[in-house]
């Protein structure tokens, strides 16, 4: 295995606003991991009344830094704080998704509160859920592996029509069995709006009514769970499969900002084998 240097700050967690917990920066310090091309999914779970949450993001980005943009960050506003409020009216804005409920649920998110988030969709002592002040450790263990595949995006948008097409192509670097899905999501980045806050480095306190929002999952191109691949057909070294998606963008979806987030994974467990992105807009 090769060397690497791991240096973790310990993190305060306190349970606050029904579980809102709160992380504590600084967040890491500097990690060296031995070139590869695997990429981890960092699933951030949140909602924009939840105070603690923008600690989390800033830890995400930090990591994504730290691992040289092999760390995919997909923010999914989900569960209880991510309600519009109907008696402030600083949030009333819904930025849920239907993919977002159904994955909070399923892999049992809302139960435990905010921020927290999935690592490559994995199990850890039998849960998905991850904490923020584990995101690193568990990050570091995934991008250790050998990358299983490898996945290319064209994506060309059409001005005009408002229409994206995503041309998504996954190339095995071995032999893989099992029922392999691909899912393909949309991301929208330099969203401005209120955000309950509890981190100086995030802005405005206790609220910051121009919080920038990243990487907020808008709307899975493929169905909530994707679609499978190969039909459990195995599946061999240098085999490529190529998707194609098509999405009308809706007024609230400023292509610029936009960016898709291709992941392919085994259904039975959920874990995801590599995950890649690109920008809407490509140059």
């Amino acid at each position: 295995m090769k060397s690497r240097y791991l240096l973790l700050l310990l993190v305060t967690v306190a349970f606050i606003l029904n579980s809102c917990d709160k992380v504590e920066p600084p967040y890491v310090k500097p990690i060296i991991v031995g070139e590869t091309d695997k990429k981890v999914l960092l699933e951030d779970y949140t909602g924009h009344e939840c105070v603690n949450c923008p600690s989390a993001a800033i830890q995400a980005r930090e990591l994504q830094t730290l691992y040289n943009h092999k760390v995919i960050i997909m923010s999914v506003h989900a569960g209880f704080f991510a309600r519009p409020s109907t008696s402030n009216p600083l949030f009333v804005n819904d930025f849920r998704t239907e993919e977002g409920d159904v994955w909070d649920t399923y892999f049992g998110n809302g139960a435990l509160g905010n921020p927290n988030g999935l690592v490559d969709r994995i199990q850890v002592n039998n849960d998905y859920v991850i904490f923020p002040e584990s995101w690193a450790t568990n990050i570091a263990t995934q991008l250790e592996q050998a990358a299983k595949a490898k996945i290319t995006l064209l994506n060309t948008f059409d001005e005009n029509t408002k229409k994206l097409t995503s041309q998504i192509t996954t190339k095995f670097l071995e032999q893989v069995e099992g029922n392999i899905h691909l899912l393909v999501c949309l991301t929208q980045d330099s969203i401005i709006a209120p955000q309950r806050n509890n981190t100086p480095e995030a802005g405005d306190m206790p609220i910051n009514e121009n919080y920038v929002h990243m990487h907020m999952l808008r709307k899975a191109m493929n169905g909530t769970w994707g679609e499978s691949i190969n039909g459990e057909s195995t599946i061999s070294k240098n085999d490529k499969f190529t998707k194609e998606y098509k999405l009308d963008f809706v007024d609230e979806w400023v292509p610029k900002n936009c960016h898709i987030v291709a992941f392919i994974y085994f259904e039975d467990t959920k874990e995801v084998i590599q995950v890649e992105e690109a920008s809407v807009i490509q140059e």
